[in-house]
């Protein structure tokens, strides 16, 4: 028995019975504000995201007999798009709505389906941060409590578990957290380091959001490896050959004939798998070479040459792959849409504009971190790996959330459980009683939120933040309310804003050419052109184009483009001077968009 564990045995009966009373109003004012983060103050459509919207597309779609393998969208774009996400998530939600129909009805059936699915994908994801913490302190209970706390109030993360959040950044949590939870077992387990390889390959079927955590992950087996050699060859083969393995197997279950060859770098294909499959083949191949000759530095020596060898063949095979995740975006895109992404803001923007904003993203993630580092330090040798696993996935999380902050929610998640752990290891006093769980209730990035907004106003007086860019909720057009007033018109080929597509999408039969995807360069492109353009150029575009209706959102119209071309059609829409090959459309005052008909 662990000195974690034992500890707990030694603590007076009256102390245990005023930390449980502690414990219970923690944990129930955690409940308290977790479902505030939680709760939606609209219907469950209009409560979803752009990409929660296209996903219900998707879905049914392939409930309308889409292929399997073809993850087009014909609806947006011009002529339509190849999406880059997978169906492994289209799966469970189709079920459930397929499940639920005869009994409730179709529309009761998503509308279920959308309360029930982030939610109980958020009930696995506590319970993982929990197991988690278990395992990393070798069962201390009031670390998994206070990995739980931390969970229930990750407001980055949240976002992504509240009602209709169907995409697919709640399912990656979950699985980034079951590959930890089964990554820090390894060494006791050939079957648990099996299912961490399972689990880092199921991640990268659904999306490449994780790999930097998986490639992590990797990285610390093979160093495993390196650095105990025969005692772990067993585990470290059988994660290998199950990662290579099974992405290879959701591979060929996922994409359609020649996706495996494909120089996508944004999902599943090709340079994914040259990653996944030749990273598993070559971790096999240190295995094989050392029980013939076993050795400390021979196996780095191995280790080098098989990384070399890898590098060398991505590069040779998909040279495209190292160009920037964005490059192939014309710069009008760049600059009048994806700069204008509040999800892909970084930490350098977003201590420009929102200093006040970075406690609550950054500051668990970076305590964690530094934890864990004190943690690999005091913990004996034997027990070293499960803190190394974390420090480095955790550094890969909060370094892809300085880049992106939608990166955040993950890092938050995970260091969950690691702060929970490595607080009760660094301080062993904190293993029993309420004091570890009312500690990180104070550490949790909603408590970090609610102090940096707090003390906005004297961070404003030292730093004076740049104007935010970024639409209000409250104002923008791109929920499925908003584009209701179209299912009144004909269908039609509809130039909207690119938040309003998916809405249209979800709610009408018409097809739309701007979308908030970056495989939709020319669709976007197209519009962002027309809402600059003026008079006749405006003209010949929408003929050219075949399109049939102009929307534009009337409560918060695109000031950028306006600003850029005063003459233009947004800037010409919105002062009332729409030109003569335009008809308006009446939709009443309460609408927030404004529409009109392109003349023959």
């Amino acid at each position: 028995m662990s000195d974690l564990v034992s500890a707990s045995s030694l603590f007076p009966r009256e102390r245990r019975k005023e930390s449980a009373v502690v414990l219970m109003a923690v944990l129930g004012l955690t409940l308290v504000i977790s479902a505030g983060i939680l709760s939606i103050k609209t219907g469950v459509f209009d409560a979803m995201s752009t990409d929660d919207l296209m996903r219900l597309v998707e879905v049914r779609d392939w409930m309308n007999g889409q292929a399997w393998s073809d993850l087009h969208q014909y609806r947006l774009g011009s002529p339509g798009i190849l999406m880059h996400w997978s169906r492994l998530v289209d799966l469970p939600l189709a079920g459930s709505m397929l499940l639920l129909k005869p009994l409730i009805g179709a529309s009761a059936a998503e509308v279920v389906t959308l309360y029930v699915w982030p939610l109980l994908l958020l009930a696995i994801a506590v319970a993982l941060a929990a197991a988690v913490a278990r395992q990393m302190t070798d069962g201390a209970v009031v670390s998994m409590i206070a990995a739980a706390v931390l969970a229930l109030l990750a407001t980055p993360a949240l976002v992504h578990f509240r009602p209709g959040a169907i995409d697919h950044h709640n399912a990656q949590i979950v699985l980034v957290l079951a590959m930890l939870l089964f990554a820090v077992q390894l060494e006791r387990s050939a079957t648990k380091a099996a299912a961490a390889g399972i689990a880092a390959s199921v991640s990268l079927a659904v999306g490449v959001e994780m790999l930097p955590a998986i490639a992590a992950t990797g990285v610390a087996v093979a160093g495993l490896f390196i650095w105990r050699g025969a005692p772990v060859a067993r585990q470290v083969s059988a994660f290998a050959a199950a990662f290579a393995a099974s992405s290879l197997g959701l591979a060929l279950v996922l994409l359609p004939p020649g996706g495996l060859a494909s120089p996508v770098v944004d999902a599943l294909g090709g340079p994914l798998l040259v990653l996944a499959v030749g990273g598993g083949a070559g971790l096999l191949l240190m295995v094989g070479i050392d029980r013939y000759r076993s050795g400390f530095g021979l196996r780095i020596v191995g280790a080098i040459g098989i990384a070399v060898v890898l590098v060398g063949a991505f590069v040779w095979l998909f040279p495209e792959a190292l160009a920037a995740p964005y490059a192939t975006l014309d710069p009008l895109v760049t600059s009048l849409w994806l700069e204008r992404v509040q999800e892909t803001v970084s930490l350098r923007t977003m201590l420009r504009i929102g200093p006040e904003d970075v406690p609550g993203f950054y500051a668990l993630p970076a305590i964690a971190w530094v934890l864990a580092v004190v943690a690999f330090v005091r913990t004996k040798p034997s027990e070293r790996f499960r803190w190394a696993l974390a420090i480095v996935m955790l550094a890969s999380l909060i370094a892809v959330s300085a880049w992106e902050m939608r990166g955040a929610a993950a890092a938050a998640m995970v260091a969950a459980p690691i702060f929970a752990a490595a607080a009760a290891v660094v301080w062993r006093s904190l293993a029993v009683g309420s004091n570890l769980v009312l500690l990180s209730f104070v550490v949790s990035p909603a408590m970090f939120a609610i102090l940096g907004n707090s003390a906005k106003p004297l961070i404003d007086r030292f730093v004076a933040p740049s104007p935010v860019a970024f639409t209000s909720e409250a104002s923008s057009c791109r929920s499925v309310s908003d584009a209701a007033p179209m299912k009144q018109l004909p269908k039609g080929r509809v130039m909207a804003l690119v938040d309003l597509g998916p809405a249209i999408l979800v709610d009408t039969d018409h097809s739309v050419f701007a979308g908030p995807y970056h495989r939709n360069n020319d669709g976007n492109l197209a519009m962002l052109k027309l809402m600059l353009a003026s008079g006749p150029m405006a003209h010949q575009m929408l003929r050219e184009q075949h399109v049939d209706y102009v929307v534009i959102c009337r409560t918060a119209p695109n000031r950028d483009i306006i600003e850029r071309a005063p003459e233009g059609l947004e800037a010409k829409l919105v002062q009332g001077d729409a030109p003569d090959f335009l008809d308006p459309i009446k939709l009443g005052s309460a609408s927030k968009i404004a529409v009109w008909r392109v003349r023959e």
